[in-house]
């Protein structure tokens, strides 16, 4: 009997032994601070090797260990994480355990062009690789279309996961065909006796877009374009003037330019330029799609952000007296 009493009482002691070095273990690794300050988990990423990552002195004993104690943790969630100063190993992984990952975001502007838009891109920290360009050519078009200005739509984009300027490109592209479609198979049966493909409404939409930054006078702006158009009226509009001149352009629009004939200048050529001339977005493809037609040719700034509108020649001519020449 005192022999099975001694052997109890070893047993005792190495339990309690193993238990306060399993504990002492588990402190330590709680304490323990992450090896990293940020990290991109990819899809079909291990809770393994995702833990090894965060601190390379855990063998693969110990992040058994790890697993054992807190199964929780062998599901990861891809994106990526960043770990502020003082950050523990379990608490970044419980960190990507719940799919805390960074969001980044990027704003396209409505009015800008294509190359303003490459330009904000090649600047962003977060979006990886470089916009492709064959010829001076984004080439991932969709559609039938051989240029890419005007093709990205004007919104907030959020992504969490890695991604290339590229996709982010692509998004924006496939955004602005799914809102241009809907656009257009929506619009007023007028608008499509005029125009005569989705690509038109989009040119006239960036133009809307130029001339006026208040939302609620783009359906009026496109109404009076659309008059135009309908009575084969050149368009007459300066935006697309500026467009066309390009790098060289110094702020003064000159009666010069306006005589030179160009693609873009609506004071030579009938109809609408060839391509649009910036980035629009939702709003101004709506405007177009249902215009505020009111039999008004004629528009010119009053001075204050807003414009004054008018049927006839004489009404506008006394219009640019009140609002421009006297200003």
């Amino acid at each position: 009997m005192l022999v099975i009493a001694r052997l109890g009482l070893v047993s005792l002691i190495s339990i309690s032994a193993l238990v306060v070095a399993g504990r002492i273990w588990l402190e330590s690794i709680k304490t323990l601070p992450v090896a990293i300050q940020s990290l991109d988990v990819s899809v079909g990423s291990t809770a393994s090797a995702v833990l090894a990552t965060l601190n390379p002195r855990l063998t693969n004993r110990t992040r058994a260990l790890v697993f054992s104690v807190y199964p929780q943790f062998g599901h990861v969630q891809y994106g990526r994480y960043i770990f502020p100063p003082g950050t523990t190993t379990l608490a970044a992984l419980a960190k990507i355990h719940r799919g805390e990952a960074v969001v980044e975001r990027l704003t396209i502007p409505e009015g800008i062009t294509a190359r303003d838009l490459f330009d904000r891109l090649s600047d962003h920290e977060a979006l990886g690789g470089q916009v492709s360009l064959v010829d001076g050519v984004w080439p991932y078009l969709i559609t039938e279309w051989s240029d890419h200005e005007g093709v990205f739509l004007a919104e907030t984009y959020l992504w969490q996961q890695k991604m290339s300027k590229d996709a982010l490109l692509k998004q924006a592209h496939e955004s602005l065909l799914l809102v241009l479609s809907e656009a257009w198979e929506g619009s007023d049966p007028t608008v499509r006796s005029i125009l005569s493909s989705p690509y038109e409404l989009l040119i006239l939409a960036s133009i809307v877009e130029k001339e006026t930054a208040l939302t609620s006078e783009r359906p009026r702006i496109a109404g009076v374009f659309l008059e135009r158009l309908k009575r084969q009226m050149r368009l007459q509009t300066d935006p697309t003037v500026i467009y066309g001149i390009g790098d060289s352009f110094d702020g003064n629009l000159t009666r010069e330019h306006l005589r030179e004939k160009t693609a873009y200048n609506t004071y030579r050529i009938e109809g609408l330029p060839p391509t649009p001339i910036a980035i629009v977005g939702p709003e101004a493809l709506v405007a177009v799609a249902h215009p505020d037609m009111r039999g008004e040719l004629y528009f010119v700034a009053d001075g204050s952000g807003g414009h004054v509108f008018s049927r006839t020649l004489k009404a506008h001519n006394a219009n640019v007296q009140k609002y421009q020449l006297k200003r």
